[in-house]
């Protein structure tokens, strides 16, 4: 009789443990489930923002080009399309965006078109400034815009600016 009395007091009951264990188990599978759903969400957030940065900057760099055409146009008149040709053949060459060479043409034709004899002129002075800019840039090892910024600062009387060391 021992011997069966130790079997039935031996095996216990477990089934307290399971039914805990399967209760985790599914409260476990909800909460990834939760997450996964919440990190859908913010992903789509993520999304939508990055989406709508992109739409800001290209509106800004569109309405930056547009008013830096619309200088070029002022200061040089009819040799605007002369200048617009070598940006379109240059910009590349000059290591720069076509946007940038744009800005870089309305900030120099603006400061040139006040001392130059005709529109013209002011078209050509502009392009010789913007490939002497990134000649400079080159052989200084700065960057193109650094050298614009101060060849402009330059122009505009500030002597300290445009003092470029030479490798």
């Amino acid at each position: 009789m021992a011997k069966s009395n130790f079997i039935i007091r031996g095996g216990a009951d477990f089934s307290g443990i399971k039914k805990e264990m399967d209760k985790t188990q599914r409260a476990l599978s909800n909460f990834q489930s939760s997450v996964g759903s919440t990190m859908k969400k913010i992903g789509t957030i993520l999304g939508t923002l990055a989406i709508g940065k992109l739409i800001k900057d290209s509106t800004q760099v569109a309405m930056s080009v547009e008013s830096a055409v619309d200088n070029i146009n002022r200061n040089m008149g009819s040799a605007a399309k002369s200048f617009q040709d070598f940006v379109n053949s240059q910009s590349s060459a000059l290591g720069m965006a076509k946007a940038d060479a744009y800005k870089y043409g309305a900030t120099f034709s603006n400061l040139l078109s006040s001392f130059t004899g005709s529109t013209k002129e002011t078209a050509e002075q502009t392009q010789e400034l913007m490939k002497a800019a990134a000649i400079i840039a080159s052989k200084t090892g700065r960057t193109y815009e650094d050298t614009a910024e101060r060849i402009r600062s330059g122009m505009l009387g500030s002597t300290e600016a445009i003092i470029l060391s030479v490798a």
